[in-house]
């Protein structure tokens, strides 16, 4: 059973690690890729609250 879950993890390994890659700026490729988001002045609060939600994590990711 162990040996089980070990392989998927080790065939997951190099494309966890290809993920997290920088490019030559420093930024991570993720970072690259995701923007912030904007909202409009008629967007219900909650979809703000989202954007703001989304745009905080970005934030936290990708500026450490």
């Amino acid at each position: 059973m162990r040996r089980l879950l070990t392989l998927p993890l080790l065939a997951a390994l190099p494309i966890l690690l290809a993920a997290c890659q920088t490019t030559g700026s420093g930024e991570t490729e993720v970072c690259s890729a995701w923007r912030p988001v904007t909202w409009s002045q008629r967007d219900t609060p909650e979809t703000i609250d989202g954007v703001k939600g989304n745009n905080a994590r970005r934030g936290a990711w990708c500026n450490g």
